[in-house]
């Protein structure tokens, strides 16, 4: 499926890079460790399961429910240094318009380390109505209508940890300074499914085709969460999420999810038939945790905030589509 595009989250810097071009976007030698891609759209497996009644002897109308589920992907980040290589989180500076980095390693004044993980989540069911509506010449041709139901999550999690040097900042020496960030978007689809079947056989050979299109609406949910320890006393603000976008956010938006689904069966007994097929669906306006992240920041609200300045980083709830394809195998019985 597709993965959720990340910004650049954690970068890196030859040692002996000035500190104010290190772990910079743009700046010569400037590396990405993590991010500035999209994380989790490696193949992943699943199951579905679905059932039907016939309401007459003929087959000729019916109803089908059925439920799918993707496992759960995730794209892991963990790095440690004692000063070198130099660890960072790049942010455009909301005040100045420049690009700077907030450092967890660099020589000779931070030590610490960076993690982050970035989770994903795919499932849904549907109950259909389906009616034939003839035949055309040996293939059978159904009419459908019904309910559709999907669910997207994503959570993503960027932590850090540093000690400064003495003198590096006003903490009592061997302090640690501990960061976190969440972010976590889902989206619930709720609406119509509108589709056709064609089914034509051959001997033992069954080649079927689905195709249909959902109209609806999506239900999304976004939760901004971030938070900073230092000696032990816990403040609100992290890094990325601080008091201007911290919060629990809901949207809702038009979505349409068309689907295309092709199957081949072989026919082992009268009631029994082995299946593979190929399936394909486009969901538009999905919440994703990486369109949340705003990465122009105002250092005026970092932890322990100064105030002032612009109210940045702000709660993004950009929507992206998402498309999931895969090849299944089944055993598919009818009685």
């Amino acid at each position: 499926m597709t993965g959720d595009r990340l910004p650049a989250l954690v970068t890196t810097s030859p040692t002996g890079t000035p500190a104010p071009l290190a772990g910079v976007l743009g700046a010569p030698g400037t590396t990405v460790l993590f991010g500035n891609s999209t994380a989790n759209d490696d193949w992943r497996v699943g199951g579905r399961l679905a059932g039907g009644y016939w309401f007459d002897p003929s087959h000729k109308t019916g109803i089908e429910v059925s439920f799918f589920d993707l496992a759960n992907a995730s794209s892991l980040f963990n790095a440690n240094s004692g000063g070198t290589p130099i660890l960072a989180q790049p942010f455009t500076n909301a005040v100045t318009g420049t690009q700077n980095a907030f450092f967890s390693a660099f020589p000779g004044a931070f030590s610490g380390a960076v993690s982050a993980n970035d989770t994903s989540r795919l499932l849904g069911a549907s109950i259909i109505f389906r009616q034939d509506i003839g035949w055309w010449g040996s293939e059978r041709f159904s009419a459908l209508i019904g309910y559709r139901y999907l669910r997207s999550s994503d959570g993503l999690g960027v932590s850090s940890s540093t000690v400064p040097a003495p003198g590096q900042l006003a903490v009592p020496p061997g302090t640690t300074i501990l960061v976190n960030d969440s972010f976590n978007a889902a989206s619930n689809f709720n609406g119509i499914d509108l589709g056709a079947i064609g089914e034509s056989k051959s001997g033992p050979w069954v080649l079927e085709w689905r195709a249909s299109i959902a109209i609806g609406a999506n239900f999304s949910n976004a939760q901004i969460n971030g938070s900073t320890t230092i000696g032990g006393v816990t403040q609100q603000g992290g890094f990325l999420a601080l008091s201007s976008n911290i919060g629990n956010y809901n949207q809702t938006t038009f979505a349409a999810v068309p689907e295309l689904n092709l199957k081949v069966g072989y026919q082992l007994t009268p009631h029994w038939r082995v299946v593979a097929g190929y399936d394909v669906l486009y969901w538009t306006g999905v919440l994703r945790a990486g369109n949340l992240i705003d990465t122009t920041i105002n250092p005026n609200l970092l932890p322990p905030p100064l105030g002032g300045g612009p109210q940045r980083p702000q709660a993004l709830l950009n929507t992206s589509p998402l498309i999931a394809q895969g090849f299944n195998v089944g055993l598919r019985t009818d009685f």
